[in-house]
């Protein structure tokens, strides 16, 4: 058996403490760039439908994510698929892409490749307080804020598309 102070280094879950609330949806990050040298992050992402970011390109890496439940609608280039459960979905650095929920709410784990753009999501997001979705926001995002998340994107390499 492991030793407990060992075990939480090797063995991730999502916790409150690793896990956040991002625009509707509920992120724990099980590995960062902290403990991968920069070489990874791995997210375990519940989201639900709405919310789900426009189209859009990553400069600097790869995203690949492995469903775990639900159904997503992938746009990756030229191509259009639905992946479930047990399907993987990969979304290479400068290569458009978006999706959209088909079911209500849906589980993946998202391997970003290197680590670094996951800051993004942690700098615009509050603290989870439970690992449930949080409550849908009602209202816009004030303009100041919008344009401080568009300017950080930018200076990660995020490239909005929006004639995707």
């Amino acid at each position: 058996m492991l030793h407990k102070a060992l075990q939480s280094e090797w063995l991730q879950k999502p916790s409150l403490e690793n896990s956040i609330w991002y625009n509707g949806h509920t992120f724990s990050f099980l590995l960062d760039a902290s403990q991968t040298g920069g070489a990874f992050s791995l997210l375990y992402c519940y989201f639900r439908k709405g919310g789900e970011p426009t189209a859009h390109c990553h400069r600097n890496e790869d995203e690949t994510f492995c469903i775990l439940e639900g159904e997503i609608l992938f746009h990756i280039g030229d191509r259009r698929f639905i992946a479930k459960a047990g399907e993987l979905a990969y979304g290479p650095k400068d290569v458009p892409h978006q999706f959209k929920l088909v079911t209500e709410t849906a589980k993946a784990l998202l391997l970003i490749t290197p680590a670094g753009v996951e800051t993004f999501f942690k700098e615009f997001s509050v603290p989870a307080q439970s690992l449930e979705l949080p409550a849908v926001s009602e209202g816009q995002i004030p303009a100041h804020f919008f344009d401080h998340m568009m300017k950080r994107a930018e200076a990660l390499g995020i490239v909005w598309m929006p004639e995707f």
